[in-house]
């Protein structure tokens, strides 16, 4: 998919002081409108015309590839560390090109996961992480369901038997499952270590643990200010009615339903379940968002559909349905497997990215506002931009910063959360880091933790995507970010020198990963 808004600018070293700036920027050129509003605010200030060229041809680079390293910058722009700092202080303070970076870049997920990383609170946390430091984790994830009702095709928990057949495979027996007054201990542990950012999911589906709903409630009482978010796939128990909608919309600050098909054919033959439940979904659906009404509540629903060959389809008729009930955000997800013979859901076909290539055109018409739509960025990159002109993260950042730390069932602890999922027995065993067993009081609880968490750091630092079989778009692109920052704080450009300004931006908001 060619992106419209591919610009070559020239080299600013083949321009003299006394040339205009203008000319390469000028509307017929085709240039992206923020490089020529940038341009002329530019234009204003007291830089030279030279530093001007190369503000914008740095701003374009970092449109496309917003993880490349700075230092591969410098040597293609012939610039010093120093002056390319000092460029990027230029960057960081232009309105034009940092809108442009947040809402208009194909990777404006790594723009997002750049920003929030980058937020003044985060900057010690960086130095530290990247002078081998164990830092405090920044996100929780609770896995507490042991099943699942649905049998998704492309999910690594799920496979056939020799007749065909589709199972959940289950969590291996690991103990006695946490109970609600053991979750309560774990939740108070880690809200006294300053953890405010929370999600409930699984390789399960959560709501059919009888856990699930309590926790919420227990978490939202002890902590007013956490960030507490939701991931079903939205087939409730049906016992479920306004008394638990109630809960979700008055505890929770997002709730993202994995329907991940555009009509009930399609979800029927990925889920595995009859094409009738897709129309129970979209009731619950329906049923959450009235609870929100009716309560006033500013909780974020939100939806995720899967493009792949077999789902690509209709997901334009997708997102009507999902802003005609009222939907906050959807999310438009490529497919990632780990298993081999699932190869049909890889998002790679020409069909995909026409498909795609038009529904941006809705997108950026403002078609489906005031709904958030996010696609992938690997449904959205320009396959003919420059390979190789991004960072390769040489960690797992996600394991080593603990921005997805994830409590099994038997409260067990995982780097992340598809390390945890049931599916991966085999990695199960080589990456899950530790067990939570001691409940007799807090405070040996908290020194077992604190134990199993700094003991780790060895081994979280091993991991990387060499050594996973499979890694969700969402870790891979948080992994290039922080690889970028890394990287530049070894060449000496440290996180606040960045040309991202750190801000909670628009993505970030409704991302649903």
């Amino acid at each position: 998919m060619r992106s419209s808004h591919t610009l070559r600018l020239p080299d600013a070293q083949d321009y003299s002081e006394s040339e205009h700036l203008q000319e390469p920027c000028a509307a017929e050129t085709g240039a992206p409108a923020f490089l020529r509003e940038a341009a002329l605010t530019l234009a204003q200030g007291a830089a030279s015309e030279r530093d001007r060229l190369l503000v914008l041809r740095i701003a374009e680079q970092l449109f496309h590839s917003p993880t490349k390293p700075s230092r591969e910058i410098a040597e293609e722009l012939g610039v010093t560390r120093e002056q390319l700092v000092g460029l990027y202080r230029v960057i960081r303070g232009n309105k034009a090109i940092q809108d442009a970076l947040s809402f208009d870049s194909p990777m404006r997920r790594r723009v997002s996961f750049l920003r929030r990383e980058l937020l003044p609170p985060n900057l010690p946390t960086l130095h530290g992480m990247f002078s081998g430091e164990v830092c405090v984790p920044n996100h929780i994830e609770f896995h507490p369901a042991l099943m699942c009702n649905l049998r998704c095709r492309a999910c690594p928990n799920c496979k056939s038997d020799s007749d065909g057949e589709w199972y959940f495979l289950g969590y291996p027996p690991l103990g006695e499952p946490l109970d609600a007054c053991r979750l309560q201990q774990i939740t108070d542990l880690f809200l006294e270590l300053g953890i405010r950012d929370f999600s409930f999911g699984g390789g399960g589906e959560p709501s059919l643990s009888e856990l699930t709903q309590g926790a919420i409630a227990y978490l939202r009482s002890r902590s007013s200010d956490s960030e507490i978010s939701l991931y079903t796939n939205g087939i409730f128990p049906v016992t479920w009615s306004y008394r638990e909608f109630s809960t979700l919309v008055s505890c929770l600050n997002k709730i993202r339903f994995s329907i991940d098909a555009a009509n009930a054919q399609e979800w029927s033959h990925y889920k595995g379940r009859p094409a009738a439940y897709f129309e129970v979904l979209w009731s619950n659906i329906e049923a959450v968002i009235e609870a929100k009404k009716k309560a006033g509540s500013k909780t974020r629903i939100g939806a995720s559909c899967l493009v792949s060959d077999l789902t690509c389809n209709d997901v334009a008729g997708f997102l009507d349905r999902a802003a005609a009930v009222g939907l906050d955000f959807c999310d438009i997800k490529a497919v990632e497997t780990c298993f081999g013979e699932k190869e049909e859901y890889r998002a790679k076909s020409q069909e995909i990215r026409d498909a795609v290539t038009d529904l941006m055109k809705k997108a950026r018409s403002g078609y489906y506002k005031p709904m958030d739509l996010v696609v992938d960025d690997s449904l959205l990159r320009d396959e003919e931009q420059e390979s190789g002109c991004e960072v390769n993260p040489g960690h797992c950042w996600v394991a080593i910063r603990g921005r997805m730390l994830t409590v099994g069932p038997y409260g067990e602890l995982y780097p992340c959360s598809d390390a945890a999922n049931p599916g991966a027995e085999e990695r199960r065993d080589y990456k899950k880091i530790g067990q939570l067993t001691e409940f007799s009081d807090s405070q040996t609880l908290r020194e077992e933790f604190a134990e199993v968490w700094s003991g780790s750091l060895p081994q979280r630092n091993e991991l990387s995507r060499d050594n996973c079989s499979y890694c969700v778009p969402s870790h891979n692109n948080y992994n290039s970010a922080v690889e970028k920052l890394f990287q530049d704080w070894e060449y000496g450009i440290m996180p606040e020198d960045q040309p991202y300004a750190g801000e909670p931006d628009h993505y970030q908001k409704s991302h649903g990963s």
